[in-house]
Order: C-alpha cells, then sequence, then structure tokens
C-alpha cells in the first residue's frame, strides 16, 4: 500500500506542547526557543508554508548503492534493528535535506503523557479512517521547535499491504503477524496514537516463547528496496486458525504430529488399552519434517489448498490405506478452514 504522508492540522499542533530532551540535558534551557537567529525565523516560516502544500512537509528516497560504488555524501546508510535484532540495510535521502539537518536532533519526544525514544515502534493515525492503524519504528527525531517536531520512521507493515507478488496463501500471516520493512518517510510527530509492543518470533528455535494471543509479533522483513519479502524459517510451514476468535499461527508439522499421537489414541482403543485422554505434547519416538509426521506405524501429511480447507492426510504404514480427514487447531480444537 502506498501512504500519503501529510502534516497533521496545525490548528492543533499550536495547543499541544511536546516536551523533548537531547542527547546533553532532559530539558532544554528555559528560554532555549526564545532565543531565535534570523535563520531559525526563516527556517519556522518555511515549515509553515510547506505544512500548508500539499504532500509531506519533507521527502525520503530510497538510494541502492551498488557494491563498490562510493555513495554521495547526501546518501545516509544505517542498519535497522528491532528487538535486538539487526533485519535489513537502508540508504535513503532526505529532501530537502538543508532544512532537515538544520534543526535540532533529540533522543526522545512526548505527546501528552507517553515518551517515546529512538527505536520504540509506534502505532500512526492513517489518513483514511478505513485504515487499519499504521505501525511504524521511529529512528530520528527532529525539531525546530515545540511546534515543529519530526520524526523519521521506517514502517512495519501489515501483511495484507505487501504486494501480491510476494505473498503466498492468504492463511500464511497470523492475524497480529507485522512485516518490518526499510520503506521510510518523516511524519508530524502529532500522528502517532501511542506506543506499539511487538516481539520477534524465532521460528527455527522451537524452545522460543511464542507471543501471547492479540500481541503483535515480526519474524520476516520486506525489502522495498529489491521488492523482496525475507524468508521464514524455509523449512516451515505455518497455517492460521480460520477462526475469528483464535486466529492462532500453528506449524503445520505440530498439526501432523498432533494426528499421528491422536491416531496411537484411537488403535490404543482398538485393541481393548486405555486411550490416553490428550495428545502428548512432544514425543521423540515421532519423525517430524515440514509438513509431516510419522512413527512405526502412522504417517500424517498437512494438505494446504487455496481452494479447500486444510487436510491431513493419514496413511497407516503396514496396509498403505489412506485417509483425509479435518484439521483441528490445537487451540480452540476448531476445524481449520
Amino acid at each position: 500500500m502506498t501512504r500519503r504522508i501529510h502534516g497533521v492540522n496545525k490548528s492543533s499542533s499550536s495547543s499541544k506542547r511536546r516536551k523533548l530532551k537531547n542527547k546533553s540535558a532532559s530539558k532544554p534551557p528555559p528560554k532555549a526557543q526564545d532565543r531565535s537567529t534570523a535563520r531559525d525565523a526563516k527556517l519556522l516560516r518555511w515549515l509553515d508554508q510547506a505544512d500548508k502544500q500539499d504532500g509531506p512537509v519533507f521527502n525520503v528516497f530510497s538510494t541502492v548503492i551498488r557494491r563498490g560504488a562510493r555513495s554521495s555524501p547526501d546518501v545516509y546508510e544505517c542498519t535497522l534493528n528491532l528487538n535486538g535484532k539487526n533485519y535489513l540495510e537502508a540508504s535513503y535521502i532526505v529532501e530537502p535535506m538543508k532544512a532537515w539537518l538544520s534543526m535540532t536532533k533529540y533522543r526522545k519526544f512526548t505527546i501528552g503523557n507517553q515518551t517515546h525514544s529512538c527505536g520504540d515502534c509506534i502505532f500512526v493515525k492513517p489518513q483514511d479512517d478505513s485504515y487499519r492503524d499504521w505501525k511504524a519504528q521511529v529512528h530520528e527525531v527532529r525539531a525546530a521547535d515545540e511546534h515543529h517536531v519530526f520524526l523519521r520512521c521506517s514502517w512495519l507493515e501489515n501483511p495484507e499491504e505487501l504486494p501480491e507478488e510476494v505473498l503466498s496463501t492468504p492463511s500464511y500471516h497470523g492475524k497480529f503477524e507485522l512485516v518490518p520493512s526499510n520503506k521510510m518517510d518523516i511524519i508530524d510527530a502529532l500522528a502517532v496514537i501511542g506506543p506499539l509492543k511487538i516481539a520477534y518470533w524465532e521460528e527455527a528455535n522451537e524452545d522460543a516463547e511464542i507471543s501471547a494471543h492479540g500481541e503483535y509479533y515480526w519474524r520476516q522483513t520486506y525489502n522495498h528496496d529489491t521488492k523482496v519479502l525475507s524468508p521464514q524459517n524455509p523449512d516451515r510451514l505455518i497455517v492460521k486458525c480460520s477462526n475469528q476468535t483464535c486466529g492462532t499461527w500453528l506449524h503445520a508439522s505440530c498439526l501432523a504430529q498432533s494426528a499421528v499421537q491422536l491416531r496411537k489414541g484411537v488403535e490404543a482403543e482398538v485393541n481393548g488399552k486405555q486411550q490416553a485422554q490428550e495428545p502428548v505434547e512432544r514425543d521423540h519416538t515421532l519423525s517430524v519434517d515440514d509438513a509431516a509426521a510419522e512413527d512405526s506405524i502412522t504417517m500424517a501429511e498437512i494438505v494446504a489448498s487455496e481452494a479447500e480447507a486444510l487436510k491431513v492426510v493419514i496413511t497407516d504404514k503396514k496396509t498403505g490405506d489412506q485417509t483425509m480427514e479435518a484439521v483441528h487447531c490445537l487451540v480452540c480444537k476448531q476445524i481449520v478452514l
């Protein structure tokens, strides 16, 4: 989705004071903003005039630097980091650069009673109320005065906003999944709605904690320069529960493993033995690979199709007989469509 970034209505900005904290002190000198030079006054006039125009006050343009090439002094390069993970490289130009650099750089800014720092994630007010709230990460804070505060941000994309050519099936992404990108914009600080908490899900680590239902998480990134969606763990297929009140994302291999364990319980009942009431959480006699799992008797494979509901194919390894059954969510127990 292409975002049109405009300045927020400035009639409200004059009534809202922003508290800023820079690198050297928690508060600026009492009369620092009153000692405006002619250059400062010119900058403020330009900012006010630019805000009346249609479009953003500042523009950020991505630049692709070829390997071995020397970058322009106007091009800034940085490594984006979220939750302690370096996820993408970004190179960009801000226009007009002179006006941007002439503003004071800060580490923090405050809207209302909420203070945000560089590196924090935020909810951003969309231009169109029909859109979901935008999500972004703050990388730089600059201000000409308390009424002109701007944030350089990279976007945390909602999966449905990504180009169709980089997406797989619609059920691929979870309800609360976000995709960090290196697409940057400069927004007015008054567009910030509030703080956003997001966690990293390390799929390759089976012991990694999974975010609770309703919490945002990320596991992939989208490079706007190369138009490439990074793979999640390429050996692990995940599906999302179709129950709207659940929406839990599940590894297909875990669903297959559950099917094998459940089948073992069914056979135990047939043989006159006590059936297990709940599947065992982890059975080290099982062989698990991508969307399939098997033991010495049974093999189960998850079959995903855009045209049909998710199914599990159960194979009796002794007779070769196969049955196709519905897949049930491991959390809400409802059928996954």
